[in-house]
């Protein structure tokens, strides 16, 4: 057998199909071949094992903050953030400054970034000016934004520009991204109602963090995950619901009976990591996405039910000065915090700790973002596809130290957190990326992605050989389903 650019050995591989030990081949920067261990050789060989490896993580809702805000974050430094935790692509929001809703920005903002990012990346279009809509899409949009809320606060200069004015126009809107075929990506909110919540809420004097995150909460402001999907399904439009938990549990049940309905209809969370309980430390840190325990659970349940498709952060780096500004009022601060390095390390100790398993892992970190934005390269250890890998020690602890973390704003409400799994390596197209939590590439080799056309019917006779080969491995012979959870 010919030689490969560089052999993977000895880990446990998560494929599609389950965990296996099996080898993997690269050339060309693509997976080339997966196959029984001990049947490949490498110009180069890497032995994993003891290692979990697992396809690169997929975060498909960021904030870099570039353009406009890098006081907060910028690509080359959200980048090495998801590059060390093990995301190998990431797909930034428009609500820059100036906001994305033009070809003109977008190419300007594309320009920009190109250079300063460790990973891949594509960049969602934002907006209700549909005459620019096939024109961003022309320079790569991987999808469209919009934002059912109106501005929390009046120096978010972006906010007039990428809101839905009024009903019709976002049923325009998604005929528009029908036509396209892009997914739309929507922040669920009933303005008037979250207001009102709010309202509430301060003239009672409340200062309580617990009651900012309950104030997006309204069960009554579910009606809006209703209404979005109704429209979405009239216009034949595909729905992406963003951060699922910032509504009520409720959404939960709206989102099953949509597609119950005949809605195309994703859902993406937040990770659901932090505790009510944590929030007397935490503060504004830790707003708006903590809730209380038994909530934390039912969201756990969905993922690995595959209610909920997607994990994504939301990566919303504010600096420290603006959240320590709502210490005594967390009112006064906005919400949002960084995710984008602690994200898979989270999912891995859920994992290792089994409240999900390794396929759900996967599905909702690589597989499902992947499927849903086009991306046909990336999200799975499949031969042509490409050679993202993050390698995994299962047995190390960790604990999350924020000073050692990448993102510009300094600081993490994971903060002391002892983490099982450890991320030892983290591969982009074949290159080493980043090792034990540092950057190692020479220079960033992130290129911009764009949303594939779909298999023709030759293509995904070939693509479900693939996945049925790699069934057939886990069936029989010497390779052989593993498991990889482990309890304390």
């Amino acid at each position: 057998m010919s030689d490969f650019d560089l052999v993977i050995r000895n880990g446990v591989v998560a494929l599609p199909a389950g965990a296996a030990r099996v080898d993997i081949g690269i050339m060309a920067g693509k997976v080339a071949a997966v196959t029984d261990q001990g049947n490949l050789k490498g110009t180069e060989v890497l032995d994993a094992s003891g290692m979990l490896v697992f396809p690169g993580a997929i975060d498909m809702h960021v904030h870099f903050r570039e353009p406009g805000f890098e006081d907060k974050e910028d690509f080359l430094h959200g980048t090495a953030a998801a590059a060390c935790g093990g995301v190998t692509t990431i797909c930034d929001m428009p609500n820059t400054h100036p906001p994305v809703t033009s070809p003109d920005r977008f190419a300007e903002k594309l320009a920009r970034v190109s250079k300063s990012a460790h990973v891949d990346f594509a960049l969602w279009a934002g907006g209700v000016r549909i005459e620019h809509f096939a024109a961003m899409d022309e320079l790569g949009a991987i999808g469209l934004k919009v934002y059912m809320n109106r501005a929390l606060r009046a120096m978010e200069p972006y906010a007039g520009e990428l809101a839905m004015p009024d009903d019709a126009t976002f049923v325009k809107t998604l005929k528009a991204a029908a036509g396209l075929d892009w997914p739309v990506s929507v922040h669920v909110a009933n303005s008037a109602i979250d207001e009102a919540a709010r309202e509430d809420y301060q003239t009672s004097g409340s200062v309580d963090p617990m009651d900012v995150c309950c104030s997006f909460r309204s069960p009554e402001s579910v009606e809006a995950l209703s209404r979005a999907a109704l429209f979405a399904r009239l216009a034949g439009a595909r729905l992406h619901i963003a951060h699922i938990s910032l509504n009520a549990l409720a959404a939960l049940d709206a989102l099953v009976e949509a597609r119950n309905r005949g809605a195309k209809v994703t859902a993406e969370i937040v990770p659901p990591a932090l505790s009510f309980e944590e929030l007397p430390r935490l503060g504004a840190m830790g707003i708006p996405f903590a809730h209380a325990p038994g909530e934390l659970d039912r969201y756990w349940n969905a993922l690995a039910m595959g209610v909920i498709d997607v994990v994504a952060t939301d990566h919303a780096p504010h600096t420290r000065a603006e959240k320590e500004a709502g210490r005594a009022n967390p009112w006064k601060a906005p919400p949002g915090y960084p995710g984008v390095e602690t994200s898979l390390p989270i999912l891995v100790d859920a994992m290792l700790h089994n409240r999900i398993s390794i396929e759900v892992l996967v599905k909702v970190m690589s597989e499902n973002p992947a499927r849903i934005l086009g991306l046909e390269s990336k999200g799975a250890i499949l031969p042509g596809r490409d050679a993202d890998l993050v390698l995994v020690d299962p047995e190390a602890d960790w604990v999350v130290d924020e000073t050692r973390l990448h993102s510009k704003s300094g600081w993490s409400p994971f903060q002391g957190r002892r983490l099982k799994g450890r991320l030892r390596l983290t591969m982009l197209r074949g290159n080493v990326i980043a090792r034990d939590g540092e950057i190692t590439a020479a220079r960033p080799l992130g290129q911009q992605l764009r949303r594939m056309r779909p298999l023709n019917e030759t293509e995904s006779r070939i693509a479900r050989g693939s996945t049925g080969q790699l069934r057939r491995l886990l069936r029989g012979g010497k390779t052989s389903k593993v498991p990889v959870t482990t309890s304390r």
